[in-house]
């Protein structure tokens, strides 16, 4: 009975307290306050200010506020937090694009308000094209301005190292699950016995050579190819082997895409070498010309199948016994692989279709037949696809196209002044970038356009091998 009658006083209680409440709780919607002077956007070049001054009207009251600019930092696992009414920094970091936020705090009420933007840091090397080339027993790098300024040579003006020649490759490292961002290139070449170097993608400073890449590098390093990976690693072909890159650490370890050993199995690889892992990074495979059976070969991501598949369909060819050396070979799709053979100087075409996927491992040949181009082959022919599915290649002084549909060769308008092409490189599927002595060439291969009018770019030294275009 004691417990009602304290639980009825206190209920009395309360509401005589209620009835006394006379407060106000009309509440008053502040507008927001007014800003100018901030974009969206923001470039900024390493080691120049970089200083934005919004312009803030408070609607509460007097224009008393502060702010906090908060500057992600992925790379690094970390922020840069700045507090003022402007921020105003020299841009350290790298040519990458950083998530950034303005934190501005009303000083009269304690609200606060958030703003994003991006800052795009720049290095006079974001943007343009580099170029590889052969002058003698050189490898030389040439880094075209985008208002066609051309910094010859400009590898060994920054690193004070002369190259090797043998000139092959420039690879580009870019993680595209991990900022996305164009961090490096490696330059790969044959002469002298280092192999190749990893430069810095925004200040084209050599990082490492290709024995730093090793855990433990073997003792002879001789590169076929490389191939640059979505996830930031590269498959390096490597004395006819193949190494796979660490991705066991996070992506921003010292230790990340580091090679151990090779793919385990008895093979000698041809450095061409194809692979669907841009569509199935988690379940796609390697697939290969076995040099010495003269047979194709497939690999898992990191295990050696051999020749183990089933062939399936007509018997025009037996891709375990070609009996023929590999020329080139490329892929439009999984049904469309397309093989140039050499066969007792015999030039051979071979289409066929593969399926390796979901447990599967089936190889169906579609056909066996003389190029249809074979008179214009020569030894030192280059090749390159477009992503509509047509060939380009070289003869001499010439580029011709190739449609394997309907079987026409044709000769693109594109002249070089009777200078062997030395170099082509389709970009996308609107422009073919050529390369002869000296020069290089911009072609439009677009829908109705046959290379006419290319536009040269000179003073390139030697003969062009690669090239690669940055435009952020």
């Amino acid at each position: 009975m004691k417990n009602y009658l304290l639980y009825i006083v206190g209920c009395a209680l309360l509401i005589a307290a209620c009835s006394k409440d006379k407060g106000n709780y009309d509440y008053i919607n502040i507008p927001d306050p007014s800003l100018k002077g901030l974009d969206t956007a923001y470039f900024a070049t390493v080691g120049d200010s970089l200083i934005i001054t919004p312009e803030v009207q408070l609607k509460s009251g007097k224009n008393d506020y502060s702010c906090f600019w908060k500057i992600e930092v992925p790379e690094k696992a970390m922020s840069l937090d700045y507090e003022g009414q402007s921020l105003r920094i020299v841009f350290g970091l790298g040519a990458n694009h950083y998530n950034a936020l303005l934190k501005l705090q009303d000083n009269n009420t304690g609200q606060a308000y958030f703003f994003k933007f991006v800052i795009k840091g720049q290095t006079q090397f974001t943007r343009g094209a580099l170029v590889l080339s052969n002058d003698g027993n050189k490898t030389i790098l040439t880094f075209i301005k985008p208002d066609g300024t051309v910094q010859p040579d400009i590898y060994n003006a920054i690193n004070k190292e002369v190259l090797p020649g043998g000139g092959m490759q420039l690879v580009p490292i870019r993680n595209q699950f991990y900022t996305n961002q164009l961090n490096n290139y490696w330059i790969t070449y044959s002469g002298g016995t280092t192999g190749a170097v990893q430069l810095d993608a925004n200040t084209l400073q050599r990082t490492k050579y290709l024995a730093d890449n090793f855990y433990t590098a073997p003792s002879v390093l001789k590169v076929n190819s490389f191939l640059n990976m979505i996830n930031g690693v590269t498959t390096g072909i490597i004395n006819g082997k193949m190494y796979i890159g660490a991705t066991e650490t996070a992506p921003f370890w010292p230790y990340y895409a580091f090679w151990g050993v090779p793919v385990d199995g008895s093979y000698n690889l041809h450095p061409n070498v194809l692979h669907n892992l841009y569509e199935r990074p988690n379940d796609g495979y390697f697939f290969g010309f076995e040099n010495t059976k003269k047979q194709f070969i497939r690999f898992s991501t990191n295990t050696f199948f051999d020749t183990t598949y089933t062939v399936l369909g007509n018997t025009s060819f037996d891709p375990k016994n070609l009996k023929m050396d590999l020329v080139y070979m490329n892929r439009f799709t999984d049904n469309e692989f397309y093989a140039m053979f050499d066969s007792v100087g015999k030039k051979i075409e071979l289409k066929f279709g593969l399926d390796f996927s979901a447990g599967k491992s089936t190889f169906t040949p579609s056909y066996k037949r003389v190029f249809p181009g074979a008179n214009l082959l020569m030894a030192d022919t280059k090749w390159a696809i477009s992503p509509i599915g047509v060939f380009f290649f070289t003869s001499n002084d010439k580029i011709y196209r190739y449609n394997p549909v309907n079987d026409e060769v044709k000769a693109l308008d594109a002249t070089f002044g009777g200078k062997k092409v030395t170099m082509i490189k389709v970009i996308n599927s609107n422009q073919l970038v050529a390369g002869v002595e000296g020069s290089i060439y911009y072609l439009d291969i677009s829908v109705g356009h046959n290379g006419e009018n290319p536009q040269q770019v000179s003073n390139i030294p030697g003969l062009p091998v690669d090239v690669l275009i940055r435009e952020n």
